[in-house]
């Protein structure tokens, strides 16, 4: 993995963090007749900037037909020793740059292309990232287990670990994705909440059919047949 190199903001930096020792990323591309497809990619060491992501790929290949004909991709990471998983959303698009090439090129690199930087079918994906989401939990054995206890106890997911989504194109300020109560201005639901609001609601439909009960009762005293 490679990208331009700029001074990122401060929600890049801790993407950037999350994935600088992910060496596989899974590459997702829209396939021929619409459906997905992924496949592993090996990442370039280079520091991510907040706006694109590079790797290396052989130009004769599916993955590269697929980009041609649409460009929209996802990159997924996933660390389980560090419990740290990131999912990039982005436009793709092939780039020959030359001098990107010799700048991005290592020679372990050779293991996939045997003609080395001089490869005919050596070329560049460049990926714009437009947002990206994060998932970044306790990372020891223990911390894990206590975290997971914990929020099968209390139903507060937030103990698991962080989950943000971060729009790149923009300020590149991270926010709650939509799925979290919190992130709509409401406080999350736990399976306590869910039972006393459960329980709330029985209590209120009875007391309306009490209600409904005593003024057919008081009707039928005052209009007797």
């Amino acid at each position: 993995m490679a990208t331009r190199k700029r001074k990122p903001g401060k929600d890049a930096e801790t993407l950037a963090k999350l994935i600088e020792d992910i060496d596989i990323a899974m590459l997702t591309t829209v396939g021929p007749g619409g459906d997905l497809v992924s496949r592993p990619l090996s990442t370039q060491k280079a520091q991510f900037d907040g706006e694109r992501v590079w790797f290396f790929v052989a130009s004769d290949s599916p993955k590269v037909a697929e980009i041609r004909r649409n460009g929209k991709v996802n990159l997924a990471y996933a660390s389980q020793s560090r419990n740290t998983y990131v999912s990039l959303a982005g436009d793709a698009r092939i780039n020959t740059d030359r001098a990107k090439i010799e700048a991005f090129w290592n020679d372990a690199l050779k293991a996939f292309f045997p003609g080395g930087i001089d490869d005919p079918t050596l070329t560049l994906l460049e990926v714009q990232v437009r947002t990206a989401e994060y998932w970044d939990g306790p990372g020891s054995l223990i911390g894990k287990a206590v975290a997971f206890a914990v929020a099968r106890v209390t139903g507060r997911e937030e103990v698991m670990g962080e989950n943000r989504i971060i729009d790149m194109r923009g300020r590149k300020t991270s926010r709650l994705p939509p799925s979290h109560a919190d992130a709509r201005g409401g406080a999350k639901k736990t399976p306590a909440r869910k039972a006393a609001a459960k329980k709330g609601a029985a209590k209120k439909t009875a007391a309306k059919k009490g209600t409904a009960k005593k003024g057919t009762a008081k009707k039928g005293a005052a209009n007797p047949t």
